[in-house]
Formats: C-alpha cells, sequence, structure tokens
C-alpha cells in the first residue's frame, strides 16, 4: 500500500545502493563485477555515500537495498549500514556470504538488518568453482547456518545460468534444507560493457528455464497468501499498457545508485536511457528528473499490437541496445513468446 501511495506521489521510498563493483568472488554471469583495481579509486567515499542517504531520507525514502559487486567489501560499509539503521531506515543487505563471519552475525544481531539476501552458487567445491571461481562452499555454507542460528531473518538467492546448469536442482535443494525463504531468479542481466563478459555465453535455454520454473513452484511457497494475492491485485489499478509511463516502480517509487554515483531508474537500467547525477545536481534535482523521464516514456508502438501486451510489461532493462531508441529488441520479444508457447504447452500437458 506505502509503495502504491508513494507512486502516486512521486516520493523516492525505497532506494538501492550499488557500494562497490569489486567483489571477492568472480562469478562468471555477474553483470557488474569489475577487476580493474584502479577502481577503489572512483568509487564513492562512506562520507559520500552517507550524503546521498541523508538527503534520500529527507526526500522520503524508507527502504534501502545495500548490494554490490560484494557490498560488504566496501571499506565504509558498517558506517554507511549503521546511518541507515540510527535513521530508522528498512535495510536489506545482499552479500555472498564470504564475509558474513561469527563477527558480523554478532554485529548483525546487535543492530538488525530487516532482512540478509545470501547468494547460493553451488552444492559443493566443484559448482561454486565452476561458477564463482573460488571454492567457497563450506565457508559460506557455514555462514549461512551461523546466521539463522542467530535468529537473523535470511533469505537464499539462487540464480540459475548455463555455469549452475549440472548442479541447478542440487543447489535449490540446499537451499530449502536451510528452512528460510529462498528466491529462484528467473532473469539474467545482460552485462555492462566494461565487465567483458556476454549473455549469450550464461544464457540457457528455454526449456531448461521452464523445467526450473516447475521445480521452483513444487519445492518453494509463493510466501503470499491468497488474501496477499488479492489485496495485491485491488492495489495495482495500473493500465496494462499506455502510450507513455512504464508500468514497475522504478523511478516510480524507487530509485538506484550504482557505484560511481549515477542515479538510476534501478540497478540494470540502460544509462543511456535514463540517468541523473546527484553528486553532481543533488539527490532531489536527481530524483525529479529520473522520476518524470520514466513518467514520459514513450512506450514502443510494437507493444499495443502485441500478442503479450497483457502480460509482458515493456522494460528498457531488456532491450538496452534500442531501449533509447523506444524500439523492441525482436530477439528478446521472439524469446519471450517461444517461453510463452512452451510454457502454455507443458502446462496443457500436464
Amino acid at each position: 500500500m506505502i509503495q502504491e501511495r508513494t507512486r502516486e506521489a512521486d516520493v523516492p521510498y525505497s532506494g538501492s545502493f550499488e557500494l562497490t563493483p569489486l567483489c571477492n568472488l568472480d562469478c562468471k554471469m555477474c553483470y557488474v563485477h569489475l577487476q580493474d583495481p584502479s577502481v577503489k579509486h572512483r568509487m564513492l567515499s562512506g562520507e559520500q555515500w552517507i550524503s546521498l542517504i541523508r538527503q534520500a531520507i529527507d526526500a522520503g525514502m524508507m527502504e534501502a537495498l545495500l548490494t554490490g559487486g560484494e557490498a560488504m567489501t566496501h571499506p565504509a560499509f558498517w558506517d554507511i549500514y549503521m546511518y541507515l539503521l540510527n535513521h530508522g531506515i528498512t535495510t536489506r543487505v545482499k552479500t555472498n556470504g564470504l564475509l558474513l563471519n561469527e563477527e558480523a552475525v554478532k554485529r548483525f544481531q546487535a543492530y538488525r538488518p530487516f532482512q540478509i539476501d545470501i547468494s547460493l552458487y553451488g552444492c559443493d567445491s566443484e559448482s561454486y568453482v565452476a561458477v564463482t571461481g573460488v571454492d567457497a562452499y563450506e565457508q559460506v555454507v557455514r555462514n549461512i547456518r551461523l546466521a539463522i542460528e542467530a535468529g537473523l531473518h535470511i533469505q537464499i538467492n539462487i540464480t540459475p545460468s548455463s555455469y549452475m546448469s549440472p548442479w541447478t536442482e542440487r543447489v535449490m535443494a540446499l537451499a530449502k534444507s536451510f528452512d528460510v525463504s529462498v528466491m529462484v531468479n528467473d532473469t539474467l542481466i545482460d552485462p555492462y560493457d566494461n565487465t567483458g563478459r556476454k549473455k549469450a555465453d550464461f544464457d540457457i535455454p528455454i526449456d531448461e528455464e521452464l523445467r526450473i520454473e516447475r521445480k521452483r513452484r513444487e519445492m518453494f511457497s509463493s510466501g503470499y497468501s491468497t488474501g496477499d494475492h488479492e489485496f495485491f491485485m485491488k492495489r495495482r489499478n495500473r493500465p496494462v499498457l499506455s502510450d507513455k509511463g512504464l508500468f514497475c516502480d522504478a523511478g516510480r517509487s524507487g530509485f538506484a545508485v550504482n557505484w560511481d554515483g549515477v542515479m538510476l531508474p534501478c540497478l540494470s537500467f540502460p544509462r543511456d536511457v535514463v540517468c541523473a547525477y546527484p553528486l553532481r545536481d543533488g539527490f532531489r534535482q536527481a530524483w525529479n528528473e529520473v522520476n518524470e523521464a520514466v513518467k514520459d516514456y514513450e512506450v514502443p508502438q510494437a507493444c499495443h499490437s502485441c500478442e503479450l501486451n497483457d502480460s509482458c510489461h515493456y522494460c528498457p532493462m531488456h532491450h538496452p541496445k534500442v531501449a533509447a531508441k523506444h524500439l523492441c529488441d525482436p530477439d528478446y520479444c521472439n524469446y519471450l513468446k517461444a517461453r510463452y508457447k512452451a510454457a502454455q504447452k507443458t502446462e496443457k500437458n500436464s
């Protein structure tokens, strides 16, 4: 309800802060991780992050996500985290779990986050090396158990990719064994150009995507009751398709600031479509620019006659090469149509 009300009032209710593109793992499908050591000198300092966060709170922010890269590797992570908590902000931390050791768990126990999202990349040493390049399995599993035993609110995140394919279901089974909330990502993001990675290298075939989705439904609850679902549907009285304006909350009640201080509607939004500069212009002006640009974005004409226009809401993130021209990427559209048809066929056969 708050998200819907703040969307209507153009209030930046939730913010994502990408503290660093650096990481202590090297996941082959990561869209942001950089290995250039000079990045350290271009990252925002703790003082700069706290200044932006202070301005965001003044503008209405009530929820925050700290992410990366690996957010906990930022030298000022705990200063930034404590600033958020001391100002009453509901705070989530996204981490790969490597730094979630006994000392960190004790600090989180004393100053509790709303949730810690821990990415799980394997089910044994072999799979962890295949996906991340590092044998971090034992350490991550130990730290997950430490955090759960400490009573922290944990969610396990899984990102299936071609590198995880031999082990995906075993990874899901391991996640289920922790008896906490689990999220299985269904979207792989195009890596930034400066990462040297290509989405084609880690994509998975449609039939495998659907198999993973079926397994996810079997293994995990959606987390919502029937009453919750009905409530959400009543609140989302948004047009399925309009000439202007994007459907989701990005840039409407939510925003993101990348590791180099650029504001976007969300972390992976194409910069050539919408971006602003809060370090230069101040948070409020940057937010106003992003908010207006998202509300004025012209949805591609092709969407209006598309057979999927009641279920596929146009997102520039999925059309990064042509979104600035207000066009659809035919490759993505064809992929999505094939995925829907395959899903319908599977449901009919079952």
